[in-house]
């Protein structure tokens, strides 16, 4: 083999090597990133709207949700395999570094966004806002109140008749696996199952946040405090 040759097998392989590189970079990408800005963002969205349907009494019906920002525009597609294969190792290497950076930033961009949209989702926010609606009286009583990680439990359990405490106590616990039900319907949606928690943590925060006056709510110390 002539010099030349042996340099450009070299070139080659390191070219190969780049490109491992980028692919594994981008896979890492896409399993270590949480979206926590979209996240707070649906939160705000989906707990205001299970709020004013609770105290309206009403039932929205199921849409999709503006919460996706507008996508990037698409990308041209890759030049044919022919005519990288006669780029010399340099030519091939630029080549491969703009696309494996293109690649990570379009996972990137995709994570910033949080699809609420699919069938189970928005079933799942149907059923919470169905319950929220029978819910509303005892949050006002104070017989129920949320906890500090994005579930419901008896407050004051004297706010409600005697016979009234056991078919509450059926419905705090529909309604918790309502609220679950839909963390883990917006992780599923999203392609991250285990993502189910960071959800939940994020909705927490917006349930106590956006809670009306008089609302009850336990501290992360589980402390009971009033809106």
């Amino acid at each position: 083999m002539t010099k030349q040759g042996w340099l450009k097998t070299q070139g080659w392989r390191g070219v190969l090597a780049l490109g491992l590189l980028m692919a594994l970079s981008a896979c890492v990408t896409v399993n270590i990133y949480f979206p926590a800005a979209a996240a707070q963002k649906l939160a705000d969205q989906v707990v205001g709207e299970v709020y004013k349907a609770a105290a309206k009494g009403a039932l929205r019906a199921p849409v999709a949700p503006a919460v996706s920002a507008p996508t990037a525009p698409a990308r041209s597609a890759a030049p044919a395999t022919d005519s990288l294969s006669m780029a010399s190792p340099y030519h091939a290497a630029s080549y491969l570094l703009a696309m494996g950076f293109s690649a990570i930033s379009g996972t990137a961009e995709a994570a910033a966004n949080l699809d609420a949209s699919s069938p189970g989702v928005q079933s799942a926010r149907a059923q919470v806002e169905a319950l929220a609606t029978q819910m509303h009286p005892y949050f006002v009583s104070g017989a129920v109140g949320y906890t500090a990680n994005g579930q419901v439990t008896i407050h004051d359990a004297a706010a409600v008749s005697l016979p009234q405490r056991a078919p509450l106590n059926g419905l705090v616990s529909s309604y918790n696996q309502a609220l679950s039900n839909l963390y883990q319907q917006i992780a599923d949606a999203n392609g991250h199952p285990e993502w189910a928690g960071q959800i939940q943590q994020t909705f927490a925060q917006a349930w106590i946040n956006k809670a009306p006056a008089g609302y009850w709510y336990q501290s992360p110390s589980g402390q009971w405090q009033k809106k």
